[in-house]
């Protein structure tokens, strides 16, 4: 099992985040929105952000679960993130 953020950061910014928060994980830069894109969760409220969301994919690259947030402060705690990882 693997753990992965994704920011519409640059690179930069996107190191600066995962020190900032101690991240065990990488943090991937995505400044161009294609993979935020692609997952359909840029821009959702109108502010030009990707919303915060969690995906759990399988081996096969299948989405097997995921959660959108409807604003900023929508998020999942780090317990139930794992509760939906070993539930899928």
């Amino acid at each position: 099992m693997e753990l992965a953020a994704i920011s519409i950061d640059n690179v930069d910014d996107a190191v600066g985040m995962a020190t900032l928060v101690g991240a065990e994980y990488p943090i991937l830069a995505d400044p161009e929105v294609e993979m935020v894109r692609s997952y359909g969760v840029f821009d959702l409220q109108g502010d030009g952000v990707a919303a915060p969301a969690t995906f759990v994919i399988g081996e096969d690259g299948v989405i097997k679960w995921r959660q959108v947030g409807k604003d900023i402060r929508d998020r999942l705690s780090p317990d139930e993130i794992l509760q939906r990882v070993f539930d899928s």
